[in-house]
């Protein structure tokens, strides 16, 4: 089935991930050519932190040039469906927010499925969020201008982390930001139901991304997994949620934004149409700068002050 995309979206049509999930391993080696490097707009520097039950992650600090010692965070996850690294798109997207609005942007290289599944993956996240709350003064962090975000997978990872801080008495991030995120294990959706032949991710694919991740478990608690099955959203933060127009994760993210109004949270949700999920890769088309624009306004009124 066709899709009538945007036309600045054409060069990603033809994407589409594996559906044998032995290759996403593989393919993670290949996309370790992927660096996350200092250039002219920012530094980079790499800090070996503790991940979930002693593992250890590569965690990266995004800074615009002439940074100071307090300054506003971004802690973001990278999507790619739990099973791979992020992208030369993702780290270029990451550093725009760093010397836009400006910020500091946190970047972990947390572990992955199949090898590892859940509660791994978003441990890992969970504490590198920890570790940006408990190292803030060195890392020359404001830890009371902290936003938590992510794409996909990584939208989930943010939700969860978000959840989880509230649980076990963290500070909160102050808002979430929150890219076509995967919110409901269910997969019962509409979209999602519509959805099982589109550009870059589709219903067969995220079948393949929760029985990676799962691997037949019942999470506990159920939103660490599956945000949108949380019985209480108290507490979680102002929100920005995108959804694209043909993605079979659409309508969840649109429930998840909805559940927050429900619950009295301050969201703004977008849906981006005739856009494809991961729109993003054409990081230079119009639809992405004009979203890109949007993020940053509302990222800047609330962390720049």
């Amino acid at each position: 089935m066709r899709y009538p995309l945007d036309k600045e979206l054409k060069s990603i049509s033809f994407l589409k991930p594996p559906t044998n999930r032995k290759i996403y391993p593989i393919m993670g080696i290949v996309m370790k050519v992927f660096k996350c490097k200092s250039d002219e707009k920012v530094n980079v520097t790499v800090h070996r932190i503790h991940g979930y039950e002693n593992g250890v992650l590569n965690t990266y600090v995004i800074e615009p040039k002439n940074s100071d010692n307090n300054m506003p965070c971004l802690v973001f996850f990278h999507g790619g469906g739990f099973m791979l690294k992020a992208s030369g798109v993702h780290y270029k997207i990451a550093k725009e927010y760093a010397y836009r609005l400006p910020c500091k942007v946190v970047y972990v290289d947390y572990r992955l499925a199949p090898k590892y599944s859940f509660p791994v993956p978003v441990e890992d996240c969970f504490e590198t969020y920890r570790w940006v709350l408990d190292n803030a003064d060195m890392l020359g962090i404001n830890k009371d201008r902290i936003v938590i975000g992510g794409d996909s997978a990584g939208g989930n990872l943010a939700a969860a982390v978000t959840f989880m801080a509230r649980d076990r008495k963290l500070q909160l991030p102050i808002a979430a930001l929150l890219i076509y995120p995967a919110t409901d294990r269910r997969m019962i959706t509409e979209s999602m139901k519509k959805y099982k032949d589109t550009p870059v991710w589709d219903a067969r694919r995220n079948q393949l991304m929760w029985n990676s991740y799962l691997k037949g478990q019942m999470p506990e608690p159920m939103e660490y997994a599956s945000p949108i099955e949380a019985a209480s959203l108290e507490k979680f933060p102002r929100s920005y949620i995108e959804a694209a127009e043909y993605d079979c994760l659409r309508d969840e993210g649109i429930m998840f934004g909805e559940r927050l109004r429900e619950a009295g949270v301050d969201v703004q949700l977008y849906e981006i149409k005739n856009a494809c999920h991961g729109f993003e890769t054409a990081v230079d088309s119009s639809i992405t700068r004009e979203c890109m624009n949007r993020r940053v306004k509302w990222l800047r009124e609330i962390l720049v002050q």
